[in-house]
């Protein structure tokens, strides 16, 4: 009997968006043809774009009904906004709408309320602060409807930055909608996104300001001359706005500590227009870092420097330094933020500010550990160490423990990262600093992680998620997310595993965490791999490879080659597989990361094995055990242990 012809699941996708977004648009398009090419044809799925641009002209009807028909019909309803509300609809304001635009969406809305269908998409291009604080009436529409949204939580919607992120999300959303996999939408109400302290700094500057105000008020009202009166009302008029930037900051840090996003982004796009107030900007620096719009973040950092003076030696100008190097680590530009954290440290340096310089010597140690330079990284630490001892900053001392830790352990030294975050544990604890502790219990639980102790690792994990969720930590939170769905994939426990790494992947987006994205598509690659789903497994490698290539992470790179080494081995073109392998040996072998180059040679290993070199395999097999014995993992040990008591005698000469 001939074998029966696979009939393609069609998807429908209509794009409703303002004139703004053109390019998108096209975006969109190209995007569902490359989803078709690629896991279209294995998931035996086809996406049909549809939108304006597929609206035929009809002669007698309404032009908009033609495109209400596509809303009507389509599976995805996916609406893109940035700053216009859309044409305006004078044939449709009988019904309430004021753009086409709204129309759609709201049409889409009303059938998904009715019948569960079109599952519908909301995606936000980023707006400027400084836009947003002088909306006119195309961007207010826009800005009350994201509020809207926000409080109703009807309606899955992200942010993106530019075309490069709108197509990881419409590739990431669409293959979700196919696979079934899409979560309910976000709730980031009662996240909190400032510190608890926040509220009580802008008091404190709230006062000094009303006191700044009543002293430039008397100037005025004691000024001689014409001269001392323009003076003196300058003054005022600036203590005047200083004291609006507070009260909106203020109402600003309220709502971002109740995990109000919209409403806190939106009021501190008014209390920073125009703002002069260092803490203010300061304020809506640490907002923004959270919320991962850090090119927003960066800009009030430029313009707290250009207002404290870019050559100042002032702690101001260190501080405004170290936070710009922070900001472009977490992008991944090594280089840039190197060059910042040093400017920071001189400026410290000259000041003979101990404490800065050994935050300044801390963040390069990260900055040569980010890149495999363990030595130079330990040598940075350690100065960082001995300052802290110095001061007695039983803070700054934790922190070096833990980084310390955090490098033996990429060496393969368990033990001593194990006793090196016990330490750091233990002041933690005596300062009662939540935050310290959840990272250490993070880096205890990764410790019993490697030596295969998963129900310790996930009991600290557990902790790590307990601390964060009440302090709002999202980037923490990414972290013990994918631990734990390491854990659970380690189980074979692969539906909750999906689940945590997807959550995961989900707050590295959020937060712009380049190096935490790469970390979960190869987590997902795994998982895939698990299934026995091989072209979606590589699809989330090749995702890892370009952010890591992007980033300079050696080691990044080194996972990504392994993993797509044994994907060429499942697929038995074992010459290729043996490239990527050799590929990431190299480069753990240059960093000289004793567990990566173990895992290279158990994979090296079973290439030869299903070459029938058996001689090589075993050679291979038996350095990867002995480099696992040598750090520590004794459940690896046994596994090549077990592969090599499996191979058979080989034949006498």
């Amino acid at each position: 009997m001939p074998d029966q012809a696979v009939t393609k699941r069609i998807i429908r996708v209509f794009i409703a968006s303002p004139g703004d977004l053109a390019v998108e648009r096209r975006a969109f398009k190209d995007t569902i043809d490359q989803l078709n090419a690629g896991f279209g044809r294995g998931a035996d799925v086809e996406f049909v774009p549809l939108g304006w641009e597929d609206a035929l002209s009809q002669v007698g009807r309404r032009a908009q009904a033609v495109i209400n028909a596509d809303v009507d019909a389509c599976d995805v309803f996916v609406l893109v906004m940035w700053r216009r509300w859309g044409q305006a609809a004078p044939d449709a304001e009988q019904h309430g709408f004021s753009s086409y635009t709204e129309e759609e969406f709201h049409r889409a809305l009303a059938r998904f309320e009715k019948t569960g269908a079109p599952t519908l998409f909301v995606f936000f291009k980023r707006i400027d602060p400084g836009q947003m604080a002088d909306a006119g009436p195309q961007l207010a529409k826009v800005l009350a409807f994201r509020k809207h949204l926000e409080q109703t939580r009807k309606v899955l919607y992200r942010p993106f930055k530019d075309v490069q992120e709108f197509e990881l999300e419409i590739d990431k959303h669409l293959v979700a909608f196919a696979k079934g996999d899409i979560a309910p939408p976000d709730d980031e109400r009662g996240v909190p996104l400032l510190p608890e302290s926040a509220l009580a700094e802008i008091e404190r500057a709230q006062a000094e300001a009303k006191a700044a105000l009543e002293r430039a008020e008397q100037a005025e009202r004691d000024a001689k001359d014409a001269r001392q009166r323009a003076a003196a009302a300058e003054s005022a008029a600036q203590a005047r706005a200083d004291k609006v930037a507070l009260a909106l900051a203020e109402r600003a840090a309220k709502a971002a500590l109740e995990g109000r996003v919209e409403d806190a982004r939106q009021d501190f796009a008014a209390a920073l227009d125009g703002a002069a107030d260092l803490r203010v900007l300061y304020l809506g620096y640490q907002f923004f870092d959270r919320t991962g719009e850090l090119d927003e973040a960066e800009r009030l950092l430029h313009k707290a420097l250009a207002i404290i003076g870019p050559d100042e030696v002032t702690v101001n100008t260190a501080a405004a330094y170290g936070n710009l190097g922070l900001i472009h680590r977490a992008r991944g530009d090594l280089d840039e933020a190197e060059r910042l954290h040093r400017k920071s440290l001189a400026i410290h340096e000259q000041l003979d500010r101990l404490e800065g310089m050994a935050d300044q010597y801390g963040n390069l140690g990260l900055i040569h550990q980010t890149r495999g330079e363990l030595d130079e990284a330990e040598r940075m630490h350690r100065k960082s160490m001995e300052i802290n001892e110095k001061l007695g900053r039983l803070e700054g001392m934790a922190d070096q423990y833990g980084n310390l830790g955090l490098l033996y352990r990429m060496r393969g030294e368990l033990d001593k990262a194990e006793q090196m975050h016990r330490k750091a544990l233990v002041i933690e604890e005596k300062l009662g600093r939540l935050e310290g502790m959840a990272a250490t219990y993070g880096n205890l639980g990764a410790i019993h992680q490697t030596r295969g102790e998963l129900d310790e690792a996930e009991r600290m994990y557990r902790k790590v998620l307990e601390i964060d969720e009440k302090l709002g930590r999202l980037g923490s939170m990414a972290i013990a997310y994918g631990n734990l769905g390491m854990i659970h994939l380690t189980r074979d426990e692969l539906d909750e595993a999906e689940r945590m790494l997807r959550q995961a992947l989900e707050l590295n987006e959020k937060l712009g965490r380049l190096e935490g994205m790469a970390k979960q598509y190869g987590n997902l690659g795994l998982m895939y791999m698990t299934r026995g789903e091989l072209d979606e497994a590589e699809r989330m490698h090749r995702q890892a490879l370009k952010i890591d290539e992007k980033l300079g992470r050696l080691e990044g790179i080194a996972v990504a080659y392994g993993n797509l080494g044994v994907i060429h081995q499942k697929r038995g073109n074992q010459d290729e597989a043996e490239r990527m392998h050799r590929q990431a040996l190299d480069i753990q072998e240059k960093l000289g990361l004793q567990e990566g180059m173990a895992n290279a040679y158990a994979n090296l290993g079973s290439v030869q094995e299903q070459r029938g070199n058996l001689a090589g395999a075993r050679e291979l097999w038996t350095k990867a055990r002995d480099l696992f014995d040598r750090i520590g993992m004794p459940q690896m040990v046994a596994k090549m242990q077990g592969w090599i008591d499996e191979l058979p005698d080989e034949p006498a000469s």
